[in-house]
């Protein structure tokens, strides 16, 4: 099939959220089945077409918003993998862009209205016609809606839900904007409380819907920032699926950021890493304490905010810890909090309040512990990288991480984390002290590690999840 992955980022060039890393790795595990496969993205300011060898095209891509006729450029390019990749470029509303809008602002709503009149002017004008599109998230959830009017495209369309947090909800007068007919301003469409709702849009329009894992697709129905009826409307046409990592990029036995390489019949190179980790930081080397790695954005819409207040109480333990922010820029004041807090025990807490990518392979290389922010994305693929890396996560028993963890019994003879259910400071606590006291029983820990390391978290099954379901629409 012909498959048109529509995405408002993607890893490496645009990638802030998770869905940046799936919108690389999905459409390459498609291609890998045999599949013609697409990604469209917006091209932004901050992204430079020297630097990425994208190619520009002599023909733009032409549409019409509320001041008249309006003009995306393309660029394009291709993966190593054979993956096609297209960007829109345009001077007003994207160039001015220094990262990807996460919030439905404004501004956002008319910036990614407009990509979606695009993206259907791309489906409208390529040939061979594509079979399938895939939309990422609010911000191209109008596309499916557009799609559906239009009898020149003939696609079947997925909309991909990572997180219903974020709808993109704004004023009746954005349709005006975008010169859309007024009549899609309809309780049947897109109107929700008096706004305009882009998610609400594709949640009744496409074909069908996907969140980031099952776990993912029956907490929506329960709640959904007011948009669970409408999840539960699709009910027979929604469904879950876990994504995964992209296994050639987070592989400890081909990692060119760490000291030794590694895998689960060798992990001998897992000690070294820690020693070197050790080193970086200014720990003392030791084989015997626990390393404790905490990986999300320093904000506290992350949920690691939780940091400031338990550090004090976590420090008590025998345990070394390094926090590093990525994700995301760091919230100032909770950086400052928790770098006051590293003076106190400078040999044995770090904080690096945002971290490069190197940082944080080498942070997983070292680490025996890898605490996952407790309001992560619901797809997010911290757990996944800890698992790849042979350690053993602490996280909350909710989204993708439900369906990939295993909550470790008290012997650790089955398991590959520690979990729990509610975040409140002291339940976090407790799982965190839990997961540091159970490296003490070593020779059951290095069995759970072993169990973590050889978990399955490749690509491959989503991807042919997502064929089975291109095949339904048939």
């Amino acid at each position: 099939m012909r498959v048109l992955f529509v995405t408002p980022e993607l890893s490496p060039y645009s990638g802030v959220t998770p869905m940046g890393d799936a919108s690389w790795a999905l459409p390459k595990a498609l291609k890998g089945l045999g599949h013609d496969v697409t990604v469209l993205s917006p091209l932004y300011g901050f992204v430079d077409p020297l630097k990425h060898s994208l190619g520009r095209r002599l023909r733009k891509v032409e549409i019409t918003l509320g001041e008249g006729p309006s003009a995306f450029t393309v660029y394009d390019a291709r993966t190593a993998a054979g993956v096609d990749l297209l960007f829109l470029g345009h001077e007003q509303l994207l160039a001015p862009l220094t990262e990807v809008p996460l919030e439905d602002t404004p501004e956002a709503g008319k910036v990614f209205g407009a990509f979606a009149k695009a993206a259907l002017e791309v489906l409208k004008t390529t040939t061979p016609a594509f079979d399938r599109v895939v939309c990422v998230d609010w911000q191209t959830s109008l596309l499916p809606l557009l799609v559906s009017l239009a009898d020149e495209v003939d696609a079947g369309t997925v909309l991909a839900v990572s997180d219903v947090r974020r709808q993109g909800r704004f004023p009746r007068t954005l349709l005006d904007e975008l010169d859309l007919p007024a009549k899609l301003f309809d309780v049947e469409r897109l109107e929700f409380y008096g706004k305009v709702c882009f998610l609400k849009g594709g949640l009744v329009s496409a074909d069908r819907v996907t969140t980031v894992a099952p776990s993912y697709a029956n907490e929506v129905v329960q709640y959904a920032n007011g948009l669970e009826g409408v999840f539960r409307m699709r009910g027979k046409d929604l469904s879950g699926i876990a994504g995964g990592i992209d296994t050639a990029i987070w592989n400890p036995a081909t990692d060119p950021h760490i000291v030794s390489r590694f895998d689960p019949m060798d992990l001998s190179g897992k000690r070294r890493c820690k020693t070197a980790l050790q080193k970086e930081l200014g720990f003392p080397v030791r084989d015997d304490v626990a390393m404790v790695a905490v990986l999300g954005p320093l904000t506290p819409d992350s949920g690691l905010d939780v940091l400031a207040r338990i550090v004090g109480r976590v420090m008590r333990n025998d345990v070394q810890v390094a926090i590093l922010g990525e994700g995301g820029p760091a919230d100032e004041a909770l950086a400052t909090v928790l770098s006051e807090h590293a003076k106190r025990w400078p040999d044995r807490l770090h904080v690096r309040a945002e971290a490069d990518a190197p940082a944080v392979h080498r942070a997983l290389s070292g680490a025996d512990v890898v605490m996952v922010a407790p309001s992560q994305a619901p797809g997010g693929a911290t757990q996944l990288r800890a698992h790849r890396y042979g350690a053993l996560p602490v996280g909350l028993r909710a989204g993708a991480l439900a369906d990939t963890v295993v909550d470790c019994d008290a012997k650790l003879a089955t398991g590959t984390g520690f979990t729990y259910d509610e975040g409140s400071d002291e339940v976090v606590l407790a799982t965190l002290q839990r997961a540091i006291a159970a490296f003490s029983k070593r020779s059951a820990f290095e069995k759970a590690r072993t169990r973590a390391l050889r978990s399955d978290h490749g690509w491959e099954r989503a991807a042919y999840l997502y064929e089975r379901l291109f095949q339904s629409l048939d």
